[in-house]
């Protein structure tokens, strides 16, 4: 054996015994075995392990500590984060070709996307502005805020409003279409940062070379309602868009159960959807005049 296998060898033995020593295994510490013969080994050895242990539990209770801190300030700063609009951004994609994909955003204002469409928005948007970007085709509905406008970047142009409902497609850099339904809209052409105001009932068309206006069709919005699909949406929310195109029948949700998430189709039949979305969630429903109500079971 080599004096350097000697020099592991004993160090790994003073390891395991420093290891035995803490958690009380051993009946005497090393060190108090030649103690005089006035001393009690076993109460010398007994203050050992408390003094050891004792300073242990300060370690442990300080790391433990430091951790709820850092808790604390990952809270703190994600509490701030979302205040102010700097948390992570969220992509959803639409897929379908036979349904838009309704989506409830921080602000309560609300978007359907059509087919191959593509949309990066913030979980949390800024106090001062609100900012979305759109590949495809899309229907929005904004939630008028005068003092934090709504903006929607598209690879030919940017849009701003501060409340209204419009549709968007935006071919892949080739052209932009928009019609306004409500209310209207600015719409600024990248290439020349040419701007025009683009009011309910108008059109505006852009590719690389012109910027055309026109009268909109009643009819070209309707395409996006006839059958809406949600994906992992909040139960309250599913509400609030299906309660924006009834005429009729109005869902109202408890407020425990709003958070409740859910996945389907809907088209267009009120009393139907509800039934089958208390099937889904185990909850109940009843209807009062021209609302139903949908709550935990009793």
């Amino acid at each position: 054996m080599t004096v350097k296998d000697k020099i592991i060898i004993d160090r790994a033995w003073d390891d395991l015994r420093l290891r035995l020593e803490l958690d009380g295994l051993l009946p005497l510490p090393l060190n108090i075995r030649h103690c005089g013969e006035r001393s009690n080994p076993v109460i010398i050895a007994s203050q050992v392990r408390h003094d050891r242990l004792r300073k242990f539990s300060i370690i442990r209770a300080a790391s433990v500590a430091a951790t709820l801190a850092i808790c604390v300030f990952t809270v703190w700063h994600f509490t701030r984060s979302s205040n102010t609009g700097d948390g992570g951004l969220s992509v959803l994609n639409n897929e379908a070709k036979d349904a838009t994909l309704a989506k409830m955003m921080d602000d309560g204002s609300v978007v359907y996307l059509a087919g191959l469409t593509r949309l990066q928005y913030p979980d949390c948007f800024a106090n001062d502005k609100r900012e979305v970007t759109l590949k495809g085709e899309a229907f929005f509905e904004i939630r008028e805020q005068p003092s934090r406008p709504f903006f929607v970047d598209t690879d030919i142009a940017e849009v701003c409003v501060t409340g209204t409902s419009f549709k968007i497609r935006s071919d892949g850099g080739t052209s932009f279409l928009l019609s306004v339904r409500e209310g209207e809209v600015q719409v600024t052409q990248k290439k020349n940062r040419r701007t025009v105001t683009v009011r309910e009932g108008e059109s505006v068309y852009l590719d690389n070379s012109q910027m055309r206006k026109d009268r909109a069709s009643p009819t070209v919005f309707d395409e996006y309602f006839s059958r809406i699909q949600f994906r992992d949406e909040p139960l309250g929310n599913i509400a609030a868009i299906i309660n924006l195109h009834s005429d009729s029948i109005k869902l109202a949700v408890a407020p425990e159960v709003r958070d409740r998430l859910l996945t389907f189709t809907y088209s267009n039949n009120v009393a139907e959807v509800a039934e089958l979305i208390c099937l889904a969630l185990n909850l109940r429903h009843f209807r009062q005049d021209n609302i139903i109500h949908i709550s935990n079971p009793e």
